[in-house]
């Protein structure tokens, strides 16, 4: 047995999976809820977002931008044309996110989305917890079955098949 399959490994793993996944139900859920949820999807939902969007192209310039020109490319022409419904996107991603971490409910798609979320934040030249969290979630990708152990997955994951009708392995 190796030792990231041992009981305690599995403990630290499932503590690391809920504490991600903790910081994306708090992300989440003060986005939907808090004192700004109005300007995240409320009645003036995408106002926030605009403004983190305007924040990102003003890094897009100098010799070393924070914001790669590539990047600004795509907040200009994909996102902030339609930030209303990106808006809506983060702020309930982030709590399925979390929600999915916490239960370890469908944990690898859970982590994927977390991880690209982490990504796009530091694409857009959000530092913050994200190199932390980004790195997390990685390193909970790569351990693979010990990550869910203590979760959903373990239960619900040898009932589900793949797409060729083989049990997927947990």
């Amino acid at each position: 047995m190796s030792y990231k399959n041992s009981f305690p490994a599995k403990v630290v793993w499932t503590v690391i999976r809920v504490w991600v996944g903790w910081q994306w139900v708090t992300a989440g859920w003060e986005k939907i809820t808090g004192a700004n949820s109005a300007v995240w999807v409320g009645s003036q939902a995408g106002a926030a977002m605009g403004g983190f969007l305007k924040g990102a192209m003003a890094k897009t310039v100098g010799l070393h931008p924070d914001v790669q020109a590539w990047y600004g490319w795509f907040i200009q022409n994909v996102v902030m044309p339609n930030a209303k419904v990106w808006s809506y996107i983060i702020s309930y991603g982030e709590l399925l996110a979390g929600v999915g971490l916490i239960l370890g409910f469908l944990t690898v798609p859970a982590l994927i989305a977390a991880a690209l979320m982490n990504l796009n934040y530091l694409l857009a030249g959000t530092v913050s917890t994200n190199p932390v969290l980004l790195a997390l979630e990685i390193m909970l990708l790569f351990v693979g079955p010990p990550v869910w152990y203590f979760g959903l997955d373990r239960v619900f994951g040898p009932r589900w098949r793949d797409w060729r009708g083989t049990r997927v392995r947990t």
